[in-house]
């Protein structure tokens, strides 16, 4: 039921919605609407926001009265008169005094509280984080996908974006159809969309119906996260690609600078919305073992998933063989090489399935249980020695795996794959 204004009462308490950190509050009696944002605090502790008034439920573009920064313990005193001159007749000066104070009282301790505290005994049980897509991408978590520069992860990525965003399954990737913002420090929107549109036509999908969000972006993300938050929010985003993360970090060997870009990462969600998010990561040095971008350990920790992209690429030929590497994961064992050949046709770029482990470069990397499975795949069942000629390792090392792994099973004096 619409609330009757009646002049001589005073402002009724707001309605206040939050995602991330910004706050929308309206007076439905008083037709108007105040959006929180942009929050700094000083060295004394004094929180100060931007503050944009408007006329409630007018069209985008309309109904602006007044928009300024002011301190939340402030008197408002300029954002007042401005609002008083240009709110019209509706709202005395009193009114607005009202309203801001209201406004204040409600925003500020939200947020110095930040998010509330839930009981997790009341909490109906959820289970593991589900995949958006399988096998890289949680739910409202981070993945990481890294390794050296000009070996398709870009092009990788924005694939799986398309996935996303189309819902399509292939490859062995399922996808849960999804919004999906592409947040892009490198390329330019008229290079993304020329990808986009190849990809697509080798998905053998109308490029467009690829209604992916796309943003060039210059500054990092902890200096955007208001402008990111209002774009989730208008386009109802559950995932963000991050192309690439250096710059959208600012320093990606500072520590403390990796710290903030995770929780500004971290801030896109609340207990509401959670927002996945794929990051494009490059290795600084050529030989890099960390498990991790960068060389650092922060960049292995602060994702829920960390994937190495690992590429053969051959000179002259329009196809590049890739797998990719799972380095961590959190409370989820760690899955097998995944393979994929990327094929560049005439207007189209293809994905396909590839066994990594009968690569021949891939193969001769994969670790020891891999190799001892596709023997015995290919040869049936083996002893330990005849595997430790076959595979030139140490008979200790064949038989310590063949007695933990449950993929084996031993027969007789030979071994061979367990029934599935």
């Amino acid at each position: 039921m619409t609330q009757e204004f009646t002049p001589d009462a005073l402002p009724s308490p707001p309605t206040v919605d939050r995602i991330g950190e910004i706050y929308t509050l309206r007076w439905l009696d008083r037709f108007v609407q105040m959006t929180v944002e942009r929050f700094d605090t000083d060295r004394h502790q004094n929180v100060s926001a931007e503050i944009t008034v408007r006329v409630l439920n007018s069209p985008e573009g309309e109904g602006h009265i007044t928009r300024g920064r002011a301190g939340l313990l402030s008197t408002f005193r300029t954002l007042v008169d401005d609002a008083t001159d240009f709110g019209g007749e509706r709202n005395s000066k009193d009114d607005w005094r009202v309203m801001f104070k209201q406004m204040a009282n409600a925003v500020l301790e939200r947020h110095r509280m930040g998010e509330p505290l839930i009981n997790l005994a009341e909490m109906e049980p959820v289970g593991q984080k589900p995949y958006i897509l399988t096998p890289f991408i949680y739910e409202g978590n981070p993945t990481v996908i890294y390794g050296r520069g000009g070996v398709g992860k870009s092009l990788f990525c924005l694939y799986l974006a398309i996935l996303l965003q189309t819902g399509q399954d292939q490859n062995r990737l399922t996808a849960k159809k999804s919004s999906v913002i592409y947040l892009d420090y490198e390329a330019d929107p008229d290079e993304s969309k020329y990808r986009a549109d190849f990809i697509s036509r080798g998905m053998g999908i109308d490029p467009s119906l690829v209604a992916i969000h796309y943003r060039h972006c210059s500054d990092p993300l902890r200096d955007e996260v208001d402008s990111i938050q209002r774009y989730i929010r208008q386009v109802d985003a559950d995932c963000i690609v991050i192309d690439s993360a250096i710059p959208a970090c600012g320093d990606a060997l500072d520590s403390g600078i990796v710290a903030r870009f995770f929780n500004a990462l971290r801030s896109l969600s609340n207990s509401e919305k959670q927002i996945a998010s794929l990051l494009i990561g490059h290795t600084t040095k050529a030989q890099d073992n960390t498990g991790g971008p960068f060389g650092s350990v922060v960049w292995r920790n602060g994702p829920r998933s960390v994937w190495e992209f690992r590429a053969d690429q051959q000179r002259n030929m329009n196809r590049i063989d890739v797998q990719l590497v799972h380095q961590k994961v959190n409370l989820d064992p760690l899955l097998a090489p995944i393979g994929f050949r990327i094929n560049w046709g005439e207007g189209e770029i293809t994905f396909e399935s590839l066994d990594a482990r009968r690569h021949a470069v891939f193969g001769s990397e994969a670790p020891l249980a891999d190799r001892i499975e596709v023997h015995l795949e290919d040869n049936g069942s083996m002893s330990s020695d005849a595997l430790r000629v076959a595979l030139e390792a140490q008979i200790e090392d064949i038989e310590d795996i063949l007695l933990l792994d449950t993929r084996f099973n031993e027969n007789g004096n030979n071994w061979e794959l367990s029934a599935i």
